[in-house]
């Protein structure tokens, strides 16, 4: 991986300042691949250094020679310091210190400005002005020879992380949240730019070879035409911009799309070719060259013309490994090669490598340089320390006293004897697993075995107290494998306080390198701010270091709800094409029957005269209904006398009536009509 560090090549690439992560400075030379000059500023530890820029109309020193004692006292002059020989270093306390070559000390310090990191610095022309940018949202405008602040004002809503200035001087670049272009003379944001989802991290101006025309007034009008380039943290994409007064469109104009997230890259421009050149550093340790035409808008994105990497020559038991390059400057010359270094700060090789061959990815294979000897700086002594390959990280066991004492009782006689042998011969030693063994702590047995099995919460606190001392990525891996809740929860609980913050932070950037293991890196989170939350309340610096996390989360689910929506269009569309082909299936069945079978019956003329009698289930019923009737009937005649003998006689009225009329129908029967004895 690239290293982290503020890394920068010289105008005409003689020089490469490399300002480590402890806030040392080196001045490396490309021609001899020796550094030679180095600083470590007294506040290095507290205040690192995060950016740096050299002067551009800077003349490189000429080789150290032996000089006089006037001459030195005339070169540590604070009046013959020139200002084309400085480098601006911000540092993490806001503070900005101005490195002479020529004194090889620093020249003056500008602070009483930011009041946090600074993010970036661009100089003016003139060598006598710069610009800074910080996390307190403001950009300063300094006066190099007074040390004083010439002009402050506020730029964004959050961190300014990146600033450039325009040709003509007259309008600066600025990029945060969006990128805003601003009039130097009245300080007001002439025009935005969006179109990145996480915060823009670097910007520059593509060169243009175009002379400024005397006519113009304003300064939108002077920089109208002008293209410049961007990238953001954690995305993989470039994007191209235009400077049009006439147009209200903020939208890029072309995007240039590399594998790994880019941390830095150069233009070259020239008008003898209508060809940008563009050379991009990814954090991956590559290179990619892009050579575009700028002349408009662009429809498909672009891809890189040429992919450069180096690595290890390897063997049959040992594959090739990469070597990192850490910067890349292309060389203003005719052949157009790209200037790279790679390796280690500590050990770095300078190559110049042509890429207008025809090849798409040029692999170069170069040795390793961790094997290489590490240059010798004057007044200090360097020594590499013996590796012989079977050195070993063993975890830290916690043994009770009693159960230490009944061990050295047990195993008295073999500790003496190895103390006798060591006294002897200092040449022979025991190893700890010997030691173990012959202790027997509480009678069992030590299996050497046992120490790739996961480790204990006590053992956990302890490397992950001294993975995030040490900054070891090896220890940290290993403890942050676990994914059980109750044991994190546990070590969480017993993580020292000071080390709260240092988790968070490593929670979030191994959340930025690693997404596959952004399941188990997310629960250890949700641990620490729930188990932590009272004190990390109490952290001026919270949202500074919680940022981070929550635009992770934001740039990870910002597709979240067009995906979903695509996922429910999908699954209507697989819905409606299933239902077609099962209707389809349906209509193609046959309607009538392939096969009918009819049985022949003997019984077919048999007609059933005599039908089953009905019977209603009432009749039994209404039969003792009649009775009960009657009865009740009864009783009532016999409780009313005088009506029941009004009613009898009343019957018996009709039923001699109708006595009457059943014997004359008697008689009709009886005797023949006249009729028919006339027949």
């Amino acid at each position: 991986m690239a290293a982290a560090g503020a890394i920068s090549y010289s105008p005409n690439g003689s020089f490469l300042a490399v300002s480590s992560p402890d806030g040392r400075l080196s001045l490396w030379d490309t021609t001899s691949a020796t550094i030679t000059q180095q600083y470590t500023p007294s506040s290095h530890l507290s205040a690192t250094c995060t950016c740096l820029s050299w002067c551009p109309t800077r003349t490189e020193p000429a080789k150290k020679k032996r000089r006089s004692h006037k001459v030195l006292k005339r070169e540590n002059d604070v009046s013959a310091v020139s200002h084309s020989d400085l480098v601006a270093l911000g540092t993490q306390a806001g503070t900005i210190l101005l490195y002479s070559l020529a004194k090889a000390d620093i020249h003056r310090h500008l602070d009483q400005g930011h009041t946090d990191k600074v993010n970036d610095i661009c100089w003016h022309p003139d060598g006598e002005t710069l610009f800074s940018c910080s996390n307190d949202q403001y950009i300063i405008e300094w006066d190099v020879k007074r040390s004083q602040v010439k002009c402050k004002w506020k730029a964004d809503s959050h961190s300014v992380h990146s600033i450039c200035l325009c040709p003509g001087a007259r309008a600066l670049l600025s990029a945060g949240r969006m990128i805003q272009l601003w009039d130097l003379d009245t300080k007001k944001v002439l025009k935005k730019f969006t179109g990145h989802a996480s915060p823009v991290t670097r910007l520059k101006v593509v060169p243009s070879s175009a002379p400024e025309s005397p006519d113009v007034t304003s300064s939108l009008e002077s920089v109208d035409g002008l293209y410049f380039l961007s990238c953001a943290e954690r995305d993989r994409v470039l994007n191209v911009w235009q400077v049009r007064s006439s147009s209200k469109s903020k939208a890029s104009i072309a995007s240039l799309v590399v594998p790994d997230e880019p941390l830095d890259f150069d233009i070259l421009n020239s008008s003898e070719d209508p060809k940008t050149y563009l050379s991009v550093v990814t954090r991956g340790g590559e290179v990619h060259i892009f050579d575009p035409v700028l002349n408009g808008k662009a429809k498909n994105q672009l891809l890189a013309r040429s992919h450069l990497l180096v690595t290890t020559e390897g063997g049959k038991d040992t594959p090739p490994r990469p070597i990192p390059i850490l910067a890349a400057l292309l060389c203003r010359e005719p052949q157009v090669p790209v200037l790279i270094a790679h390796g280690t700060i500590f050990k770095l090789t300078f190559e110049r490598v042509s890429f207008l061959s025809e090849d798409k990815s040029i692999c170069l294979i170069r040795e390793d340089p961790s094997t290489q000897a590490v240059p010798q700086v004057s007044g200090e002594k360097l020594k590499k320390p013996i590796v012989t390959g079977a050195e070993a990280v063993k975890t830290p066991s916690t043994l009770a006293h009693s159960g230490y004492r009944a061990a050295a009782a047990a195993g008295g006689e073999a500790a003496v004897e190895g103390r006798k042998s060591k006294r002897k011969s200092s040449q022979s030693t025991v190893s700890i697993e010997e030691r173990l063994v012959a202790l027997n702590v509480a009678g069992a047995q030590v299996d050497m075995s046992t120490q790739n099995q996961s480790a204990k919460t006590g053992s956990l606190v302890m490397l992950l107290t001294q993975g995030l001392q040490s900054g070891d990525k090896n220890m940290l891996n290993s403890v942050f494998q676990q994914q059980k809740e109750s044991v994190i929860r546990r070590t969480v609980q017993r993580l020292p306080i000071p080390l709260v913050v240092s988790l968070v932070q490593e929670l979030a950037s191994r959340m930025n390198t690693t997404p596959q293991s952004g399941l188990v890196l997310a629960q250890w989170t949700k641990v620490v701010l729930r188990e932590r939350a009272s004190y990390l309340m109490t952290c001026p610096e919270l949202v500074t270091k919680l940022g981070q996390v929550y635009e992770m989360i934001n740039t990870r689910t910002h597709q979240a709800s067009r995906m979903t929506r695509l996922h429910g269009k999908l699954d209507l569309m697989l819905a409606q094409i299933a239902s077609q082909k099962q209707r389809e299936e349906e209509q193609e069945r046959p309607t009538k029957a392939m096969l009918v079978y009819e049985e022949d019956s003997s019984d077919e003329g048999d007609i059933m005269e005599e039908p089953y009698p009905m019977h209603s289930e009432s009749e039994g019923e209404w039969e003792e209904l009649s009775e009960m009737d009657a009865q009740e009937s009864q009783a009532v005649q016999d409780e009313e006398p005088g009506g029941n003998e009004s009613d009898m006689s009343d019957m018996e009225e009709d039923e001699v009536e109708n006595d009457e009329e059943d014997e004359d129908d008697d008689d009709d029967v009886g005797e023949p009509s006249s009729s028919d004895d006339e027949d």
